[in-house]
C-alpha cells in the first residue's frame, strides 16, 4: 500500500504552512515593491521588473497549486499490481488501470508524482516519502513508462 505515514503527514503540513503564504504573498509583495520604481524608473528598468514579476506570479502560482492540490490527497492511499491501483479516498475505493493513468505526470524540483486518470482528474499526489513509493515508482515505469 503507497501512503504517507502520519510523520510525513505532519512534515507536508509544516512545509504548507510555510510555503503556501510564501507562494501566496511573494509575487504580491514583489509587484508592491516594484511599483514605486515605476514612476522613477526608466524602459529597460521597467520591462526588466515586468518580466521579473510576471515569472514570479508564473512559478509561486504553479508551486501554490501543486502544494495545494498535495495537501488536499495527503490521507489518502492506493495498492497497486499488475492490472492497476485501487485507490482508497475518503473510505471508498476505486480501481484505475495502468492504461487510464498515462496522463500522470512527475514533477521531479518537487519530489512529487502526481496520479492523473484519461480524463485529466488528479487523482493522488505522492511524496518521495511515502511508504512504498520506490516500489510503485518502479510499476509505473514499466507500466506506463513514466
Amino acid at each position: 500500500m503507497v501512503q504517507h505515514s502520519n510523520s510525513v503527514q505532519i512534515m507536508a503540513y509544516i512545509c504548507g504552512v510555510i510555503l503556501l503564504p510564501v507562494y501566496a504573498l511573494g509575487p504580491l509583495s514583489m509587484t508592491y515593491l516594484s511599483s514605486n520604481r515605476i514612476a522613477d524608473g526608466d524602459w529597460q528598468t521597467l520591462i526588466f521588473l515586468f518580466f521579473l514579476c510576471s515569472a514570479l506570479v508564473y512559478f509561486c502560482g504553479k508551486y501554490f497549486f501543486l502544494l495545494v492540490r498535495f495537501l488536499r490527497s495527503l490521507k489518502f492511499s492506493f495498492t497497486f499490481d499488475a492490472k492497476g491501483i485501487v485507490l482508497c479516498k475518503n473510505g471508498q475505493s476505486s480501481f484505475y488501470a495502468w492504461s487510464d493513468l498515462k496522463n500522470s505526470k512527475e514533477y521531479a524540483n518537487c519530489q512529487m508524482y502526481c496520479l492523473v486518470d484519461s480524463d485529466g482528474e488528479h487523482l493522488f499526489s505522492i511524496w518521495e516519502y511515502a511508504d512504498n513509493y520506490q516500489e510503485f515508482r518502479d510499476a509505473a515505469l514499466v507500466h506506463i513508462g513514466i
